[in-house]
């Protein structure tokens, strides 16, 4: 018999939610901002580890900080977020001016961000190169790198909002987006498990059981990468163990094999609590903005805006934006056209 994070579950299938409802519009927005304030919260813990991060800021992380002298990030004001939020909102963008999804406006989306940020805020690698193939006239079908990093990824929250209706046309979308910079297995099943469990998170009834979720997104990516869906079976199991423990055993870099299931991990720990979550993600140190962000999207699309505290709300960078972004993705999902809308 295979081991148990190596099976294939099968689900009853559930009655969803209408996408036109207010509660789908408070998780739309929940999804956003939860990310963009995860983000913020990690910025400042990017690259330590967890012992620099109480010996550069004399505790643990619970609040917006500004990074410590020396850092990346030590130009940014307390409550800025990170290349992972810039990039998503360009996703969300094209996404809204388009209507759909339309894979060279989103090359041309992020080549605008990376010719027309200064200076960028701590920019992957891979997403780097890919935007410097992009700006010399590549084709966003061969601009991408062979790299298992999560930098495309963390573009999908927008993709599962948008597409949460077609599960066809969502894998399809956010396998497009993910090939502008990053064509390895593992990014690719990466991009796939954050749009889909979005999507399946931002429609979840009281029934739902976000453990079911993460193990049905697990299926959705074996056939991509069999190790992204063993990881994600696997942190279903692990919840137990305290978070340091855990996030120990699964690494928290921006290695999507290590950053996916540390974020879903932090969200399985605590679905419903946001602050607790993100501060679990955050502290763990190395990616700590991209594990943040994912992990707080992932919260805001189950739980909702209103289960972020208020004072993060307010203080998060562009606050008001990220709003009026998760309201229109809500409106755009709700619309019947937008899920016949792929390119």
């Amino acid at each position: 018999m295979q081991p148990f994070y190596r099976r294939t579950r099968r689900y009853p299938p559930v009655k969803i939610p209408e996408v036109n409802s207010k509660e789908f519009t408070n998780r739309c927005v929940g999804t956003i901002v939860g990310f963009a304030i995860g983000d913020a919260l990690g910025m400042p813990a990017e690259f330590l580890t967890r012992d620099q991060i109480r010996r550069y800021y004399g505790k643990t992380i619970t609040d917006f900080l500004r990074a410590h002298q020396g850092h990346a990030s030590d130009f940014l004001p307390s409550g800025s977020y990170t290349d992972d939020t810039q990039m998503m909102l360009a996703t969300a963008e094209c996404l809204i001016e388009c209507q759909k999804m339309d894979a060279a406006r989103q090359g041309d989306a992020l080549l605008s961000w990376y010719l027309n940020t200064v200076p960028h805020r701590t920019p992957m690698r891979a997403n780097m190169r890919a935007c410097k193939h992009l700006s010399t006239g590549r084709a966003w079908t061969k601009s991408g790198v062979f790299s298992g990093g999560c930098g495309a990824a963390v573009r999908m929250p927008p993709i599962g909002l948008f597409f949460c209706q077609s599960t066809e046309i969502l894998i399809k979308a956010a396998l497009d987006d993910c090939i502008i910079t990053h064509t390895e297995p593992r990014a690719r099943a990466a991009a796939v498990a954050v749009a889909y469990l979005i999507a399946r998170l931002a429609q979840a009834t009281e029934k739902c059981s976000p453990g079911d979720q993460v193990l049905e997104t697990a299926d959705r990516v074996a056939h991509i990468d069999e190790d992204m869906a063993a990881l994600l079976r696997w942190v279903t199991q692990i919840t137990h163990l305290p978070p340091e423990e855990a996030l120990f055993e699964i690494g928290c870099s921006a290695d999507a094999l290590e950053a996916i299931p540390a974020a879903t991990y932090c969200f399985l720990k605590y679905p419903r609590q946001f602050h607790n979550a993100v501060l679990a993600a955050v502290n763990a140190g190395d990616a700590a903005d991209s594990v943040g962000a994912l992990t707080g999207s992932f919260v805001g699309a189950l739980a909702g805006v209103e289960a972020i505290p208020q004072s993060l709300r307010r203080q998060v960078e562009n606050a008001d934006l990220l709003a009026a972004v998760g309201e229109r993705l809500a409106s755009l999902a709700s619309s019947a056209g937008a899920q016949s809308m792929a390119s």
